[in-house]
C-alpha cells in the first residue's frame, strides 16, 4: 500500500478543500493510504476525520503577496524552518511515498519532499497572471521542486507552458469531478426559497462563491440594475459565500454597492453554506461572472449536478467546462451588458433552461465524473513509483 501525503493550504469548504476532500475519499483504499496536513481547524478537517482519513495540523508555508514582501522574506527562513520541523514530527512513522500538494501556493509540501528525496506532484489550481514576478516565478518552482504537475484545466496548463515551456514534459491536465450523492429535494427546494421570500413565479439567479475582488458579485449587481431598468422584474438574485478571513471589507464593499444600486431588494446574502443542494436546487440560473479567469470553476459543476443553466465568463477553466449554447451561455467577461442580456434570455425562455440543465448533466456525468478524476490521480501515483522502482535498479 502507498501511503500519500497531501499537504493543503486551508481546512475552509470553498473549491480546492471539496477537490482535495473528494479525491482522498475516493482513492482505492485497498492501493493507497491518504494522510492529509492543514494549517489549522475548519469544515474541511471535520470531513476528513468523519471519513476516517488520517489529519495532522502543522503550520504550512503559503506562498502569498505577504510572503513576498520584505518583512515576508525575512521572517521566512524560520517559517520553513518551523514548518518542516512539524511536519518532522507528525510524519515520523508515517513512511510516505509520495508527497501530494494541493495548490500552487503550498511550499512546504514541495520542501518537504526535496528534503526527503521522495516524489512529489503538485495539483495546480490557479491561474496567477500578475504581478509578472509571481506568474513567472511560480512555473519556476514548478520546474525546480515537481516530478510531476497536474493542473485542473488546459488554459491553467497553458498559462504555466508561457513561462516554462518545458514542464511540458511533466505537465497534464486532469479535470476535477463530481458526484451528486443525494437525489434532488422538490421541498427542500420549495422551503429553501420560501425562507429567503423568493416566490414560485420568480426566476431565482445564484451566484455561489468565496467574496473577493474578483468572484464577479459587483458586476451581477450592475446587470441586475440593468435587467431592472428594462422592466425584467421578475428575477430574484442569491449571493452565496464569504469573504476570506482577516477581509471583511470586501462583505462590506459589496452591502454598499447593494445599497447605491437601487437593486438591493432583488438580492439575498447568505454566508457560506455546508449544504449546498437545497440552494442548486431551488436555483432556477447559475452564474459564474468571474473578472478573472478561474482555474477552474467548481460552481459550474455543482450547478450542472443540479440541471441548472449556467452563465459564465468566456475565460478561463469555464471554456473547458462550459459548451456555449448548449449546456449555458458564455458572456464577455467584465461586461455587465453582455451578462445582463445573457441572463434576461435564460429569464424569459423556460424550455432553454431546462435543456441547457439535462445536457449540463449529461456533460457532468461523461466528462467530469468523481471516477474518472480520481482514476487519472491513481495513474499518476502508479506512474511515478513505477518510474522511480525502474531508477533503482
Amino acid at each position: 500500500m502507498l501511503n500519500i501525503l497531501f499537504v493543503h493550504q486551508s481546512a475552509e469548504m470553498y473549491g480546492s478543500d471539496k477537490v482535495l476532500l473528494s479525491l482522498v475519499k475516493g482513492l482505492d483504499n485497498n492501493r493507497f493510504r491518504p494522510v492529509v496536513l492543514l494549517p489549522g481547524e475548519g469544515p474541511l478537517l471535520v470531513a476528513l476525520k468523519a471519513s476516517g482519513i488520517e489529519v495532522h495540523i502543522v503550520p504550512v508555508i503559503k506562498i502569498s503577496r505577504a510572503t513576498l514582501s520584505l518583512a515576508g522574506l525575512v521572517r521566512l527562513p524560520w517559517q520553513i524552518w518551523c514548518s518542516l520541523a512539524a511536519m518532522n514530527r507528525a510524519l515520523d512513522r508515517a513512511n510516505i511515498s509520495i508527497v501530494h500538494s494541493n495548490t500552487l501556493a503550498v511550499l512546504s509540501g514541495a520542501l518537504w519532499a526535496k528534503l526527503h528525496r521522495l516524489p512529489h506532484v503538485w495539483h495546480v489550481h490557479e491561474m496567477i497572471i500578475r504581478p509578472k514576478i509571481v506568474r513567472e516565478g511560480f512555473p519556476w518552482l514548478l520546474r525546480v521542486f515537481a516530478d510531476q504537475v497536474i493542473c485542473n484545466s488546459r488554459p491553467t496548463e497553458d498559462l504555466l507552458l508561457e513561462s516554462q515551456p518545458t514542464l511540458k514534459e511533466k505537465s497534464t491536465t486532469i479535470w476535477n469531478g463530481m458526484d451528486r450523492v443525494t437525489l434532488p429535494d422538490a421541498d427542500a427546494a420549495r422551503r429553501f426559497r420560501y425562507n429567503i421570500n423568493v416566490d414560485a413565479e420568480s426566476v431565482l439567479v445564484v451566484l455561489m462563491g468565496r467574496i473577493n475582488r474578483w468572484k464577479g458579485q459587483g458586476l451581477l449587481i450592475q446587470a441586475a440594475a440593468l435587467l431592472k431598468d428594462r422592466g425584467l422584474n421578475q428575477v430574484r438574485y442569491l449571493i452565496v459565500g464569504s469573504p476570506p478571513e482577516g477581509q471583511l471589507h470586501f462583505l462590506d464593499e459589496l452591502k454598499e454597492s447593494l445599497v447605491q444600486s437601487g437593486v438591493g431588494e432583488f438580492f439575498c446574502l447568505l454566508d457560506v453554506q455546508q449544504d449546498i443542494w437545497p440552494i442548486w436546487d431551488a436555483a432556477d440560473i447559475a452564474v459564474v461572472p468571474s473578472t478573472e479567469p478561474e482555474p477552474f470553476g467548481m460552481v459550474a459543476l455543482e450547478a450542472m449536478a443540479a440541471a441548472k443553466p449556467i452563465v459564465a465568463a468566456a475565460h478561463g477553466g469555464l471554456l473547458d467546462i462550459i459548451v456555449d449554447g448548449e449546456t449555458g451561455v458564455l458572456v464577455t467577461p467584465n461586461d455587465p451588458e453582455s451578462l445582463a442580456v445573457a441572463i434576461a434570455a435564460l429569464v424569459t425562455d423556460l424550455p432553454m433552461r431546462r435543456r441547457m440543465g439535462q445536457e449540463g448533466r449529461r456533460r457532468l456525468e461523461e466528462h467530469f465524473s468523481l471516477k474518472s478524476y480520481v482514476k487519472g490521480f491513481e495513474k499518476i501515483y502508479e506512474k511515478i513509483i513505477t518510474s522511480s522502482s525502474s531508477s533503482h535498479i
